[in-house]
């Protein structure tokens, strides 16, 4: 299989690839501590010393693992309700602005004429009342 060109490689392949290299020599470094771990729990006289290490760090692991993806699947489900909203507050602006009409029917007390003009507050703005 041919290799590939170094004129190829963009910088952002270089990038993941450090970040992954970086990956890498962090967990083999983390397999050797828990192995000299093992070995000195062994040489101690631990019963079953080897097995409580592994497993304990394998318990890490786990746990590690379980938060990350705890931590990914609730960011996810934000973004995904976030957006969920954010497109339900648009269509109700948008099915809301087609229910404007010309004539929208009586109010709450049943009046659907008024004599005069009012503003939108239903303020009177035609002339002033007497009080004769």
């Amino acid at each position: 299989m041919p290799t590939q060109q170094s004129d190829q490689n963009s910088r952002a392949h270089r990038w993941a690839y450090a970040c992954g290299m970086s990956i890498k020599r962090g967990y083999l470094k983390l397999i050797a501590f828990e192995s000299r771990v093992a070995e000195r729990a062994v040489t101690a006289g631990m019963p079953a010393g080897k097995l409580l290490v592994r497993g304990s760090f394998l318990t890490a692991k786990l746990a590690l693992v379980g938060g990350l993806l705890f931590v990914s699947v609730w960011l996810v489900t934000f973004i995904v309700m976030t957006l969920a909203v954010i497109t339900l507050l648009w269509f109700r602006d948008f099915i809301g602005s087609d229910n404007q009409e010309e004539n929208p029917g009586p109010d709450y007390l049943g009046a659907d004429l008024y004599i005069g003009d009012f503003d939108d507050n239903g303020h009177y703005i035609g002339d002033s009342k007497s009080s004769n």
